[in-house]
């Protein structure tokens, strides 16, 4: 890699986020053009079953209040509703609503749709490759332990 060419991290960082905004522009069109790339975060992580907003924060790499107010947000769109927790009645767990899994219904297909677009231009064995190799990467990444890498 010569010092010229941009790092893995901000290539995977670039293209995630033009697949996130394609997956927007569609999603806003078919369901709210209030959604965001950041209320993802709350869909990404939320157990089907339920979960507390300080998983999900964990989950996501944010504090406990930017994700409760997504998560507010969400509820006041209609997408998801906050019901007591079976196992501690103080707290409380975030669920999808019937909206909410039919807009997780809409990603889906809009995530299926980009991935057949990114297959006719990569060809179907580029596109199983990648996703091969970003599997690969997920799992090395996650058994490494933690060190100090050299500049």
């Amino acid at each position: 890699m010569s010092s010229e060419d941009p790092t893995l991290l901000k290539l995977l960082v670039e293209s995630a986020t033009a697949f996130e905004r394609r997956l927007n522009d569609g999603l806003r069109a078919d369901l709210d053009d209030e959604l965001r790339p950041a209320h993802y975060a709350v869909f990404r992580y939320l157990d089907p079953a339920g979960s507390r907003v300080s998983e999900l924060a964990e989950a996501a790499g944010m504090t406990q209040q930017a994700m409760g107010e997504l998560v507010t947000h969400l509820q006041r769109c209609g997408y998801v509703e906050r019901r007591p927790d079976p196992a501690d009645g103080r707290a409380r767990q975030i669920v999808a609503t019937p909206t909410g899994l039919e807009a997780l219904r809409a990603a889906a297909g809009r995530i299926r749709g980009i991935e057949q677009a990114l297959g006719e231009h990569l060809g179907a064995d580029g596109l199983r490759e990648l996703r091969e190799l970003l599997s690969r990467l997920g799992e090395v990444l996650r058994e490494q332990p933690a060190r100090r890498d050299s500049p």
